[in-house]
């Protein structure tokens, strides 16, 4: 089957001017701002198999198991794939529908492809909608922080001054004192 139209390319989660991917919390709804992860394709994979009818279901999951991310803000514990935004979860699904289509419409298009072999179709295909566009870039600006625990960067919200955890590895980082001043605080589990 070839299906050049549909690029992997086309679902990625939108990113910002400095390369930071929005997530929102399933528990308190609040936003902020990630690196993009390598786990984040595994996820898009999961939750495409989830809309899109495969014939060999287990292809469609990564052997890799994904970790769980925590919340910036309340510390709420989740896999990956629910700290989507509501925008993103509704791309990621019209794109699974319509690359479904697709390759439906293929599929019954082979026949009409192959008529020599087959001079008496019983149905017609007809050709799908197009693809999705991709979603714009982020454009908000929030707040970067260093996660001195896992060495990387968040965005936060400009107005929240309470302690943070990191989305990563779940450390705890004390509130902020002026915008200025980040404080470490680890916690033995």
């Amino acid at each position: 089957m070839n299906l050049p139209e549909l690029d992997m390319a086309w679902l990625e989660l939108p990113r910002d001017k400095a390369g930071f991917v929005r997530r929102e919390c399933p528990r308190c709804q609040r936003s902020f701002k990630t690196r993009p992860s390598r786990h984040d394709a595994g996820m898009l994979q999961r939750l495409l198999a989830g809309y899109f009818p495969f014939e060999n279901l287990h292809e469609a999951y990564t052997a890799e198991a994904l970790p769980a991310w925590h919340c910036l803000y309340c510390g709420h514990r989740a896999l990956p794939d629910a700290w989507l935004t509501p925008e993103q979860s509704a791309h990621v699904e019209r794109m699974a529908r319509a690359w479904a289509n697709h390759v439906r419409y293929e599929q019954l298009a082979y026949v009409q492809r192959t008529l020599s072999q087959n001079p008496r179709p019983t149905f017609v295909s007809v050709a799908p909608e197009p693809l999705p566009r991709p979603l714009p870039p982020d454009e908000e600006l929030l707040r970067t922080l260093p996660m001195v625990c896992c060495g990387d960067e968040v965005q936060a919200q400009w107005e929240w001054d309470q302690p943070m955890v990191c989305p990563r590895c779940g450390a705890h980082h004390g509130g902020l004192s002026g915008r200025q001043q980040v404080q470490l605080e680890f916690v033995r589990e």
